[in-house]
C-alpha cells in the first residue's frame, strides 16, 4: 500500500473517531475542503508542514503511524 493510501486511511479513522466533518478538518489546518477531500481519497499526499496540521489536529500517534507505514525498522 502507498504512504498516501495508509496516510488516507488513518486521517480517515482519526477524522470518524473524533468525529469532525471534513470541512471541520479542512479550515483547522487551513486548506480548502476539496483539497483535504483528496489527501483523505489518498489521490494527494500533503507536504510536511500541512501533514504535521494534521496530524495534530486529529491527535494522530506519530510513532504507531510511522511503524504502519514502514518508516521505521
Amino acid at each position: 500500500m502507498r504512504i498516501a493510501s495508509k496516510f488516507a486511511s488513518a486521517v480517515l479513522e482519526a477524522r470518524t473517531r473524533l468525529g469532525y466533518t471534513q470541512s471541520q478538518v479542512a479550515e483547522a489546518v487551513s486548506v480548502s475542503v476539496r483539497w483535504y477531500q483528496k489527501v483523505e481519497s489518498g489521490r494527494k499526499l500533503p507536504g510536511t508542514v500541512t501533514a504535521l496540521r494534521i496530524i495534530l489536529f486529529l491527535e494522530i500517534d506519530v510513532e504507531n503511524f510511522r511503524e504502519e507505514v514502514g518508516l521505521v525498522e
